[in-house]
């Protein structure tokens, strides 16, 4: 299952927590903007954001990748996102 958040901090910081192995697609709109991430990744939890996580983007989690890969070639084109070089390595 695929979770969307968009201005819903709360259910979204909550969701991380009880998925700490999860993963996060950041739906920024422009090409390198568009980044899967792991939950926790340090691109995700800049301290400045607390409080804007899901504000300025929506979110799409889930505990599996390949589920979640699928919803982000759905929602932008297969070849303008990517996988953070941070967590994935």
């Amino acid at each position: 299952m695929v979770t969307r958040f968009y201005d819903q901090e709360k259910s979204y910081e909550d969701w991380c927590k009880e998925n700490v192995n999860g993963y996060v697609f950041n739906y920024a709109g422009g090409k390198t903007g568009n980044v899967l991430h792991t939950v926790g990744c340090r691109h995700l939890t800049v301290p400045s954001r607390i409080g804007t996580y899901t504000t300025r983007y929506p979110k799409f989690c889930s505990t599996d990748i390949t589920l979640l890969s699928i919803k982000a070639d759905e929602v932008s084109n297969p070849y303008s996102w990517r996988r953070c070089k941070a967590c994935f390595k």
